[in-house]
């Protein structure tokens, strides 16, 4: 979607009004993936498409007005997390580069089944939803970008202002920290318990 053909601002703000409505629901959330917050990513959502009206003559149509909106709500999403001091991750899990401790995790348990079967289970899912809070923002947008919106990385790096690299590095990190927290899902409830295990 583009500017339309007189270049106006009055076009680019028609442009972008059906861009919300045509995408409300993914800017909602990639919002609320980020904060896991339903008051923040509203929040997120409404600064969000005020502050794009307010610079619509900077949207020129390189970019799709959908990705342009995605990349202004995920901006709103981690200003409003550093508003109210919930987000403070490490350096190196904001890193760009895999780091010791991301090997470390990669050489975790194996999986007995397949990740896509354990996780068409209801309690599966519920059990998704906890882990993903133990990913950065982030992690968090680029899994929900990737994963569940299944966006090019082209696309997804444009939106989180990243290299391709980077985005690959963080879902990859993201991957492994949902691996580690589900590893007793993806073993199978059904798995013979270790001598250890079987203890009282």
């Amino acid at each position: 979607m583009s500017p339309g053909p007189d270049g106006t601002v009055a076009s680019r703000r028609e442009v972008l009004s059906r861009a919300l409505v045509e995408e409300g629901d993914r800017l909602y959330a990639l919002a609320l993936r980020t904060t896991r917050d339903p008051d923040l990513a509203a929040d997120a959502v409404q600064e969000a498409f005020a502050s794009a009206l307010e610079k619509a003559e900077g949207f020129r149509g390189q970019s799709r007005a959908g990705t342009w909106l995605h990349r202004i709500v995920f901006n709103k999403s981690i200003d409003l997390l550093r508003r109210r001091r919930r987000y403070e991750p490490l350096p190196e899990e904001e890193s760009d580069e895999l780091t010791a401790d991301d090997d470390r995790l990669a050489h975790g348990g194996s999986w007995a089944r397949p990740p896509d079967d354990v996780l068409l289970g209801v309690e599966a899912k519920a059990a998704l939803e906890r882990a993903l809070e133990d990913l950065t923002p982030l992690q968090r947008a680029v899994f929900e970008l990737k994963e569940t919106e299944d966006r090019p990385t082209g696309e997804v790096a444009d939106i989180l202002d990243l290299t391709p690299g980077a985005v690959r590095v963080h879902l990859h990190r993201a991957r492994l920290k949902l691996r580690a927290r589900l590893t007793h899902h993806f073993r199978g409830r059904d798995a013979t318990p270790s001598a250890d295990e079987a203890q009282p």
